[in-house]
């Protein structure tokens, strides 16, 4: 195996849409991804990322209590959790939200509405090398 390729097997995501989980839960089962986790707040995520141990976690930025901006600041600066890849799948569109991300030291950023059907390739993308961690990315043209 190419060392390029990356399996994705373990998924947090972090979406306070029930309908938005769904989705996002059918996409990638349909790809193979195994183990999938989600989770509504900010909080609940920190709490769980070391434990699980995810290959990503997908981050909407809009959520209660705590946004996601502030959940990746919080796992970029905690040693047990900075490791992990954060992509954002917000809608929050423009330059200056993915700016934000990407400075925060999220890997990705892409937008909803999001293709279910290119979801898995696009996080594959991003975590396989940098030519896909532009932040540019998404469904937000639809």
């Amino acid at each position: 195996m190419m060392a390029r390729e990356r399996k994705l097997t373990r998924v947090l995501v972090v979406e306070d849409d029930l309908d938005i989980q769904k989705v996002i839960r059918m996409s990638l089962k349909l790809r193979g991804v195994s183990d999938i986790v989600m989770v509504e707040t900010g909080t609940d995520c920190i709490e769980r990322v070391p434990g699980f141990a995810p290959d990503v976690i997908l981050l909407d930025v809009m959520m209660p209590h705590m946004d996601g901006y502030e959940t990746c600041r919080r796992l970029k600066q905690d040693a047990a959790t900075r490791q992990f890849p954060v992509v954002f799948l917000t809608a929050r569109a423009q330059k200056a939200d993915r700016e934000r991300g990407m400075k925060l030291g999220a890997l990705g950023y892409l937008t909803k509405p999001f293709d279910p059907m290119t979801l898995h390739d696009q996080i594959v993308a991003l975590l396989s090398g940098p030519s896909g961690a532009s932040g540019d990315q998404g469904g937000a043209d639809k």
